[in-house]
């Protein structure tokens, strides 16, 4: 290391000097060699949390002054009309909207009256009920109707035959009774 001399004391040349205060040694210095391999160093934070999960978790809500499990919509739903019931404007815009998005303010659908349906002559009133719970009111599809009315007149047949089955066992009891 070459020294100045100025007056009686040694000042270092800022030419050649190269250690000291704030400049280590080139080969020391940070980057001037590779680093050593950490095998602590964590490389991530792990999983992330998993949100939906959270989300879905019951959560210990008291209602009414007893514990209860609550899904945290349903929680947060109580809590904010809570603050309606209180008056708070800005509560009661959030409550509106949930139950838009709810669509509990949408009309009902329009439902069928318990009025009165007009029937075409000539149809069965037990098939007018058939076809009205099967396809609504009249005017109906003509191939329906068809497989209806058939479906109709096959159970009426039916309904015949087991009324003269009916008709015969009991003549058979009355003459056995008779004979004894």
């Amino acid at each position: 290391m070459n020294k100045k001399k100025s007056g009686d004391e040694d000042v270092p040349s800022s030419d050649t000097y190269e250690v000291g205060y704030g400049k280590p040694p080139k080969a020391t210095r940070f980057g001037a060699r590779p680093q050593p391999a950490r095998t602590t160093r964590r490389t991530s934070r792990g999983q992330p949390p998993d949100i939906a999960g959270l989300l879905d978790r019951p959560i210990e809500a008291r209602i009414g002054g007893k514990k209860t499990k609550l899904h945290p919509h349903e929680a947060m739903l109580h809590g904010l009309f809570q603050r309606v019931v209180a008056g708070e404007i800005r509560a009661i815009k959030l409550f509106l909207e949930e139950c838009k998005r709810a669509k509990l303010l949408d009309p009902p659908p329009e439902v069928l009256s318990h009025g009165v349906i007009e029937v075409p002559k000539g149809v069965p009133m037990q098939l007018a009920a058939r076809l009205v719970s099967c396809a609504g009111p009249p005017p109906w599809d003509a191939d329906l109707f068809d497989q209806l009315k058939a479906e109709y007149e096959r159970d009426l047949a039916h309904i015949e035959q087991l009324k003269q089955e009916a008709q015969a066992l009991y003549r058979e009891a009355m003459q056995y009774e008779q004979d004894i």
